[in-house]
């Protein structure tokens, strides 16, 4: 499994300890950022345990996203299920700056080639906030279509070809 991936604009690695920094932990205090993600930390300590969780998950993958080395966000995919061909993914574009400039839909779509090659996915899930607009239809246009709907959150479901 590639550990790395290149896009045109974004390096993506594993994510590792040395990635835990006051920068990233600053993501889970950043209101827009607060609304829509499910998981929080509040310390480096507890940041870079969630970090060695994932990386040790034989059923995980957490890529950081970098930009000239910059740290600006992250994609994962848990659980991924080489037997039914089903990956669940997260994303979070944790700099500011980096929100709404097609992040997502570059590293959605270079990730997704790589579980489709490498571990024979050919579905992707997500759960997404209702109230999370620009993010739903970022999906739609990459092929995520609604498959449920729960109290204030939408479930699509991305079949790669």
């Amino acid at each position: 499994m590639n550990t790395s991936i290149s896009t045109n604009r974004f390096n993506l690695r594993l994510l590792n300890e040395s990635d835990a920094s006051e920068r990233y932990l600053s993501w889970f205090e950043d209101k827009m950022s607060k609304q829509y993600i499910a998981y929080s930390s509040s310390s480096i300590s507890s940041l870079r345990e969630y970090i060695n969780s994932k990386n040790t998950a034989s059923d995980c993958i957490l890529w950081g996203i970098f930009f000239e080395g910059n740290h600006i966000g992250n994609i994962k995919y848990e659980p991924i299920d080489q037997k039914s061909g089903q990956a669940t993914m997260g994303i979070l574009i944790g700099e500011p700056a980096w929100r709404g400039k097609g992040v997502a839909a570059e590293v959605i779509t270079a990730t997704a080639r790589c579980l489709m090659e490498q571990l024979s996915i050919s579905e992707i899930i997500l759960g997404v906030d209702a109230n999370n607009i620009p993010a739903i239809k970022s999906y739609e246009k990459l092929g995520f279509r609604t498959f449920d709907k729960k109290d204030q959150g939408i479930y699509m479901r991305w079949l790669l070809s």
